[in-house]
Parts: structure tokens; sequence; C-alpha cells
């Protein structure tokens, strides 16, 4: 395996910076063994997964998508990875994702003979197989969390995110995909609400819907006459604000890093089970839609394919996907319609309104990593 060694794109420059593999989309030549593909299987060698997953039951979590979607990560990348897994040593691996992803996961290719290893729901066949674990202290209305128990009877985690645009969060990557995807659904409800955002002034209101009308993102909606948000299109632009004729919504600031916030500590949960040397995460960076899978549609990418990344350091990993994905790298034509970028630091933050970064800095204050990395890039 040939190595190029270079220093990235770090946050900061201290010495003691986490070691992360990148494989560039781009080939150098044309030849097959310069593809995306052949260098997937060496960035594979190059990550020692014996000494992650060596005599552990391990569970690869994925997020398998839904709906007409199909730019979820393709199951060629998932079927390597379960083959070199086997060949490390593990005792047992298994694919798992939420109940719904996995009962509809056959529609984007992913059956138990693709992927060469079963493909479970990490909360049972029912959604109820569940372990109840503390926030302490609790954040908000975030007391607790329901994770999903075949989660909780591996002994190695693999980490197989793809970096996705994110209405509530600005992106979605290797946080996401644990926080949102370990826990069930009453979980992520829970985590959801702390999302916040606009007041809404009930007696002031008299239900003209002028804001519904006119968001351009078509966040707004009435059911049973009460004003509802669906955080996912909201990007903060204050539209429904400044047209209310009552004057009966007010935006609270600060509310939507609390949904970051929320993710954090899930995924600082999640990690908990499972010992530092038996982690391990990958991030696709290809197919970077504006929106999460969890739309269950596809889009447009935003940007050109970049590569993919692994690494052991969750906090250098989110820090490095964000680092590759920059806003002159912008597709024309790649936005949904009606959209313009706003003020922002990050292309994600100038899509949708959020800044992306308080993820990184929350696991980072939780103890799981460093934002300064090097990348050593596959040959």
């Amino acid at each position: 395996m040939a190595l190029a060694q270079f220093t990235g794109c770090c946050y900061d420059r201290r010495p003691m910076s986490a070691e992360l593999l990148f494989a560039s989309y781009m080939p150098a030549t044309l030849e097959p063994k310069n593809s995306i593909g052949a260098k997937w299987t060496r960035l594979l060698d190059g990550l020692d997964l014996h000494r992650v997953v060596r005599g552990k039951r391990t569970a690869i979590k994925v997020h398998l998508g839904g709906g007409s979607g199909f730019t979820t990560i393709h199951p060629y990348f998932m079927r390597s990875l379960v083959a070199r897994v086997k060949e490390a040593g593990a005792r047992e691996v298994f694919v798992t994702d939420t109940h719904s992803g996995v009962k509809s996961a056959i529609d984007r290719g992913y059956t138990a003979e693709v992927l060469g290893c079963p493909l479970l729901s990490m909360s049972g066949p029912d959604d109820a197989d569940l372990v109840n674990l503390p926030v302490e202290p609790a954040f908000g209305a975030l007391s607790s969390i329901s994770l999903g128990a075949e989660i909780m009877k591996a002994e190695a985690l693999i980490d197989f995110s793809h970096l996705k645009g994110h209405g509530s969060c600005g992106f979605g990557g290797a946080a996401k995909n644990l926080s949102m995807g370990c826990v069930n659904e009453k979980t992520r409800g829970v985590l959801h609400s702390l999302e916040g955002g606009l007041e809404w002034d009930a007696e002031e209101c008299t239900l003209c819907r002028t804001c519904a009308e006119n968001c351009p993102n078509k966040a707004i909606s009435f059911p049973n006459d009460t004003f509802t948000v669906f955080y996912h299109n909201c990007k903060l632009c204050q539209h429904c604000v400044l047209i209310c004729p009552q004057k009966a919504l007010t935006l609270t600031g600060g509310v939507f890093a609390d949904f970051q916030k929320g993710l954090a500590l899930a995924t600082d949960l999640v990690l908990k089970h499972f010992p530092r040397e038996n982690q391990l995460f990958i991030t696709m960076l290809m197919n970077i839609t504006v929106f999460c899978d969890c739309w269950g549609m596809t889009t447009p990418a935003l940007v050109p394919d970049i590569g993919i990344l692994a690494g052991r350091d969750i906090v250098a990993m989110e820090q490095a996907s964000l680092d590759m994905v920059r806003t002159e790298m912008l597709i024309p034509g790649s936005l949904p319609a009606g959209w313009e970028l706003r003020p922002g630091d990050h292309l994600f933050e100038r899509v949708h309104g959020k800044n992306p970064f308080v993820i990184v800095d929350q696991l980072q204050r939780l103890g799981w990593g460093d934002r300064a990395y090097t990348l050593t890039e596959i040959a």
C-alpha cells in the first residue's frame, strides 16, 4: 500500500493530532488501480482492523435510508468492509440500523446475501429491544435515551457514516449516525424537541396563515390550528417573523444548538459502551446532498465527490469532513429551487443557517478527541 503523508486542514496545530486515512475520489491516472474502489481496499488494509475487531462481536452501524432515496452508501463498500472485518478475526459481524431502516433496506440493495453478514435492527424486530440509560445531568427534556440492545450486545463498533447536509443541525456525519441511528423513535422525538427556534403567541395569532403561505422552504403548517415548524426545512431566514401582520412570531436564540448538543450527549452514551481501542470511524464523502438520507429522497450533490476518511478519533473525523467541504466547491444549480446562500463561515451553515461545528465542539468537551488531525493519503 502506497501512502502519501501530509498535514490536513487542522483546526489547531497541537503536536498530538489524530492520524486519519484519506482516499481521494480523484484518480491520479485513469488506471483502475487508482480508482476510488481500488483505493478503498488499500485504505482498509491500512486500518489495522484486527486491533479493533479480533475476537469481538462487531457492529457496523450505517444509515440505510428509506423512501425513494438511493444515495446511501453503496453496497460494494459495505460488502468489502464486512469481508475485511471477517478476515481480521471478528468473532461475529453484523450491519445494523434503525428498525425502519432495516425494514426497507432491500429497496436499496442491502440484503444479508449481498453484504455477507446479517442485517439486524438495532432495537429488534418490533423496535422494543432497548436499554434505557440516564443523561446525567439531564439536558432540558433529554433525561435519558433508549439505545438499541443489539448495539449494546456488540463488543466493537465501526461507525460507517455518510456525510450529508441537515436542516436541523447543519450536517450529519459520524456523530449523527450514532446519536439518531442507535436510539428508538421516542428518543429521536425528544432530541428533536430540543430544537426550539420559533415562539408562537397563540393569543395574538389570527390563524391567517400568512407565514405558512410565504415560507420559502414550506417549513410551517397549522395542524389542528396549531403553529408547527418542520425544522429540517427551516433555515432561520426570519421571513415568517417579519411578514406576520400580528407580530405573533419571535425568533429565540441558541436553541438550534441545543439539538446539536443533544446529539453529542447521545453519541457520548453510545461510545461509552465500547473501549476506545474497539472503535473505528469511516465517513463517505460522496453524494453529499443538501438533505440527510432520512428525508427518503435523493437530490443533486452539493459538491463534487471528495473521497473516504477513516480514523479512531470521532472529533478529528468530523472536523476533517467539514474542512473538506468548502463553499467554493458548490455545484451551480445544486440548491433547491428558490434557495440562496446566506451569510456563514461554512457551506452547510450558508445553506441551512446552523453552525455545523457545535457538535464537534461538544464532542471535544466530552473528551472524545481533538480537532487537530494529520491526513495520510492513500496513493
